[in-house]
């Protein structure tokens, strides 16, 4: 199919350029539009994270092909979406579920695997249908754009501003949808043909009003998928090994299906040249998937691809299942769904979504704009229709509370995890689905606030009890901050599993056990972020130093961090460390791993800028060796004990910091110095004394513990 296209083309160019047409395309004619942002609305062929993040998490083999880990998307690799992003130049999208690690500055993914343009009547356990159909997913982007530019506007400095979107953008941003698939095959399960295509008008004009939503919210630039080949999907073969004559069409796909499926995109397209006159500022472009897909699944041997209906990904062998990265006993035997040992050779990944090798082949045949309707590529998609014909013309023509008594010491709780229902929950199914309106939340936040009430829940007050903030939703990726904790509670849960969907009776899909998966997710992925921090902070400290070389800088004296699990205020609160927390020098071991292994790092970085930086004389300081040093041999160097604070009170549970007083037992108390600082390492419990820095700048500034082993008054010569 999409062969002829090419030849037609072919022949046009030859043909018209007899007539004095140079043969140039209409696009180079348009300027480029410089999305500034994208905002994908769709199911699990769009899903960069919303249901890994909201439910159970996507697990291995998924995404090994280019994130070389699950990365939240229903394929070994990218998805149409991430090559969108791509070709505009912007990052790949964050899911709007996902509150840990996401940046909307350039836009949201909006998207959930399992979406419907149709609110669903079944729940997400018992045939993988989301609870975010289109129109709660346009509610979830009315909720984003208000409560971002409240964000933005409250942001005291730039650094808070970074990761949300700026309100002008939203009219500049390019507008994705690629959903309807899951509607065809709920109608396939629970309708007759006839049935479903009485339903199909419906479906589309759902569709067209989350356009006209979008429009109105200052929206201009549509990119509109219709639906691929449903009946090419190798699932339809799974238990079905042999078909009845006419069922299948010359490809091998099933022909009712597929059908069903062009009849929709028909529908669709009419009702986009419709939208194009009901939106007259609009630009809006009809992406025909479909043709792109059925082509490449109809010529796949020609085009290097296996078998379009062998599966990549989990084990199918005669009626015996086992999905990509499950696990299953089949006569007694242990059996994974592995992926193929060459993913790029498959169509389907598998039996449902597409390899990344597949996507990629769409999406070059997509973009470019030889199968849109008008015939732009994407990059010039904020072009009106009118505009595009014009040039046309031109060119072709967990917290327990109990009694607690005086003689206990007070816990210090770090952090509180909470799971529950709407009585505490602050905020998590206003963020998924329709936010709370006023009055609620006016007694105390003067605003809604997520809660069910007109102010605080218990959980406000359990939260204010043990000093700390009031508790983020974990579902709300806005202006959230889980330091102190996260809360998995969402109205109408249960602790059972639900049976009937939040459009019934109100009760939430996120039931106790979802919450605690949740939990699990939000552990893993926390410690992976955590973990990933140090090189970007390596990196801000290297690239401040390249600022200064650019401004003239050479001579840069660097010292890493010091061994901060050393510190007094490690014990405040913690007399009785487990066995294996301290270190033979009575500091927190994890702590000071994790500050040798930024030392690691950023003498690696140091070494590297040496090359970058050609002219500069850089020196790295072993500060972390010295102070451990002073800390390990404070008695025979003649300090006090290097735990033992000099300036404030501390004894027992009871603190009052150097300078500050305090009433305890009735009683005034100061935080004074000790009688002699010159015998103390430690000055106030994180800093260090005068004599203790004089110590160290002692045995740092002479070159015995500096790479290379160079006196600072010799610091300005080039490294070489």
């Amino acid at each position: 199919m999409l062969y002829w296209r090419a030849l037609v083309a072919g022949f046009l160019l030859f043909t018209w350029g007899g007539l004095g047409v140079s043969g140039v395309s209409v696009t180079n004619k348009l300027p480029p539009c410089e999305f500034p942002a994208i905002y994908n609305f769709g199911d699990s062929n769009s899903d960069t994270g919303g249901i890994s993040a909201a439910f159970e998490p996507i697990r291995v083999p998924y995404g090994e092909g280019f994130f070389h880990k699950p990365a939240g998307r229903d394929s070994d690799g990218r998805l149409i979406i991430d090559f969108i992003a791509e070709s505009v130049k912007l990052p790949y999208l964050s899911s709007y579920l996902n509150s840990l690690g996401t940046n909307f500055r350039h836009g949201a993914n909006f998207a959930t695997g399992g979406s419907t343009i149709g609110k669903p009547n079944e729940t997400i356990y018992e045939y993988g249908i989301s609870p975010f159909f289109l129109g709660m997913q346009i509610t979830q982007f009315n909720q984003f754009k208000a409560r971002t530019k409240e964000l933005y506007d409250e942001a005291k400095i730039a650094s808070d501003r970074d990761k949300l979107p700026r309100q002008e953008d939203f009219a500049k941003a390019l507008y994705t949808f690629d959903i309807g698939q899951n509607d065809l095959s709920v109608g396939f399960r629970k309708m007759s043909f006839d049935q479903l295509r009485v339903a199909l008008p419906n479906i589309v004009n759902q569709l067209a009003s989350a356009v006209q939503n979008i429009y109105q919210q200052g929206g201009r630039a549509f990119w509109i998928h219709n639906t691929g080949p449903i009946g090419c999907l190798p699932t339809n073969f799974f238990y079905n090994h042999n078909p009845p004559p006419g069922y299948l069409d010359d490809h091998g796909c099933v022909k009712d299906q597929n059908n069903m499926a062009v009849e929709f995109n028909r529908q669709l397209k009419e009702r986009v040249i419709k939208l194009r006159t009901e939106l007259p500022e609009a630009a809006v472009t009809y992406v025909d998937v479909y043709a792109t897909k059925y082509d490449l699944i109809g010529n796949a041997k020609t085009l290097g691809y296996a078998d379009p209906f062998k599966v990549c990904c989990g084990y199918h062998e005669n009626y015996d299942h086992v999905w990509c990265g499950n696990k299953a006993t089949i006569n007694n035997t242990e059996v994974y769904g592995a992926s193929c040992k060459d993913p790029s050779k498959s169509i389907s990944w598998d039996g449902v979504h597409y390899t990344q090798a597949a996507n990629q082949w769409v999406a070059n045949h997509t973009l470019y704009g030889s199968l849109t309707d008008p015939p732009i590529p994407i990059t010039q998609a904020c072009h009106r229709q009118a505009l595009v014909a014009g040039f046309l013309l031109f060119t072709w023509g967990g917290l327990g509370v109990s009694g607690v008594t005086n003689k206990l010491p007070p816990c210090e709780f770090p952090a509180i995890y909470n799971f529950g229902d709407s009585n505490s929950d602050t905020g998590g199914i206003s963020a998924a689905f329709e936010p709370i309106r006023a009055p609620h939340g006016e007694g105390f936040f003067h605003k809604p606030a997520g809660r069910d009430s007109d102010g605080r829940l218990i959980i406000d007050f359990i939260a204010e009890s043990v000093k700390l903030p009031y508790l983020s939703a974990y579902l709300n990726s806005l202006g959230t901050n889980f330091r102190h904790g996260a809360n998995f509670a969402t109205g109408g849960s249960t602790i059972g599993k639900p049976n009937e969907t939040i459009y019934e009776y109100g009760i939430s899909p996120f039931f106790l056990g979802m919450q605690i998966t949740q939990f699990n997710q939000f552990k893993a992925r926390t410690k992976e972020l955590y973990d990933e921090a140090i090189p970007d902070i390596v990196n801000q400290l290297a690239s401040a130093v390249q600022n200064i070389y650019q401004q003239g800088g050479r001579a840069f004296w660097i010292h890493n961090t010091g061994p901060i699990g050393c510190l007094p205020t490690n014990f405040f609160y913690n007399h009785n460390p487990p066995p294996g927390f301290l270190d033979e020098h009575g500091c927190v071991k994890d702590q000071n791993n994790m500050a040798v292994e930024f030392n690691r790092q950023l003498k690696e970085r140091v070494i590297k800028l040496r090359t970058e930086l050609p002219e500069a004389a850089i020196t790295y300081v072993d500060v972390y060796g010295t102070k451990y040093e002073l800390i390990s041999n404070a008695k025979t160097l003649g300090y006090a004990d290097p735990f033992k604070v000099c300036c404030g009170y501390h004894e027992n549970y009871d603190h009052v910091w150097c300078g500050n007083k305090a009433t305890i037992n009735n009683t005034e108390v100061y935080g004074a110095s000790c009688k002699d600082p010159s015998k103390s390492i430690s000055w106030d419990g994180v800093h260090y004394t005068q004599a203790a820095n004089q110590w160290v700048a002692n045995h740092t500034l002479y070159g015995s513990l500096t790479d290379p082993p160079i006196p600072i008054t010799q610091a300005s010569f080039e490294n070489s």
